[in-house]
Parts: C-alpha cells; sequence; structure tokens
C-alpha cells in the first residue's frame, strides 16, 4: 500500500518463452507451442479434422499422407483445386498423430496439396498433385531426408519482479540442428479401407 492510499496490484511473473527461428532464412521451424496453437486455431475455420470412417461417405474421396514409421510428427497441409487459386489449410494440429497415417477427406478431382511439419527444421514446405477418387483411398508417401545443420537462434523472454519495478529480460542462444527436407509422391487410388487395414500403416514410434 502506497502513502497516497492506493493499492499496488501486482502481477505474478510471467512464464519463459521460447521462440526458435532458423538463421537462415529458407530453413523454418515452429517448436514454440503457443505460436503453432495459434496459427492452428486461426486456420481451425477452414480445416477438416484427421478422419477414419469404416466405409468411405457418398461422394467422398481420401487422401492418406503417410511416412514409413510413426515419427510424431505435427502436421499442416494446405490445399488448392483450381489453377492459379490460393492455397487454404485444410489440417493443422500441433499434437502428433497417433499412427504414421494423415487422412484428409475431399471430393474427387484433381488438387495441389502443401506438406509442412510444424515440430520439424525443414528446407520448406513440399507440394504434391493429387487425383481423389470417389469411394477411393489415394496414398502419399512422405520422407525427410537429412539436408545438413544449421544454426538455430533461441530467444528466451522472461519477466521478473522486485519491490520497486519489473524488469524484462532476454537470451539469445544458438544451437546446431538437423534440417530435413520433404519429399512427397503420389501413388495410384487404391480401395477404401480403414487405416489399420492399409499395407502402409505403423503404429509403433520411430
Amino acid at each position: 500500500m502506497h502513502e497516497s492510499g492506493l493499492r499496488e496490484t501486482r502481477e505474478p511473473p510471467a512464464m519463459p518463452r521460447t521462440q526458435k527461428s532458423a538463421r537462415l532464412p529458407s530453413l523454418m521451424k515452429m517448436r514454440t507451442f503457443p505460436l503453432a496453437a495459434v496459427a492452428c486455431l486461426l486456420a481451425a475455420g477452414c480445416s477438416t479434422p484427421d478422419i477414419n470412417p469404416q466405409v468411405p461417405r457418398a461422394d467422398t474421396g481420401y487422401v492418406d499422407f503417410y511416412t514409413d514409421t510413426n515419427q510424431g510428427l505435427t502436421w499442416q497441409v494446405k490445399r488448392v483445386g483450381e489453377p492459379g487459386g490460393e492455397m487454404r489449410t485444410v489440417f493443422c494440429e500441433y499434437k502428433p498423430l497417433p499412427a504414421n497415417i494423415l487422412r484428409l477427406a475431399a471430393p474427387p478431382g484433381a488438387y495441389r496439396f502443401e506438406v509442412w511439419f510444424m515440430n520439424q527444421v525443414t528446407t520448406g514446405p513440399q507440394t504434391v498433385l493429387v487425383q481423389v477418387e470417389n469411394s477411393k483411398v489415394t496414398p502419399v508417401h512422405v520422407t525427410l531426408t537429412a539436408a545438413g545443420e544449421t544454426s538455430i537462434d533461441t530467444k528466451e523472454y522472461g519477466f521478473h519482479g522486485s519491490a520497486k519495478r519489473y524488469g524484462r529480460g532476454t537470451k539469445i542462444r544458438t544451437e546446431e540442428s538437423q534440417a530435413f527436407q520433404i519429399g512427397t509422391v503420389a501413388g495410384n487410388a487404391l480401395a477404401y479401407q480403414p487405416k489399420e487395414r492399409m499395407p502402409y500403416f505403423s503404429q509403433a514410434p520411430k
């Protein structure tokens, strides 16, 4: 309490935040949960969930984006149908999938998809052309190939309080991290089956 009678309110110190960005502009990584979560929330209005119905829906095709093993990846996928159209986010979730397959539904037709991972340092998103067929599943094999190491700057923001004032400090730490190049190859459409019956299904961790 000040002598003037005004009450002094002190907010508890905020938890430190960590933001990581690649030193090289072409390398990207989003490790910070708040930033990734906000990006996903902003895209949630037009996104579709990872699904696994027992039977296909009418007038609907499916795309399986899969890796060889379950690597605990956090996916962001965009899609465009018309040539020259704008890419729109169709899946964005920071929580890793329980298995190695991300299955998305789409009306039959030809689409260009863009694949990126929020919890990996990569050389950038990768696009792939996919033909979606009614009541079938088109597999897209996704790979991560080592592309060398890069320096990552880590910025830690923290607040500290004292009896007289509050201060803010920033620490910058540099570490080496492996960068990966995303690869995507679309296969021929297959007869629909639930994920666990697909020949490329894998639930075991990497």
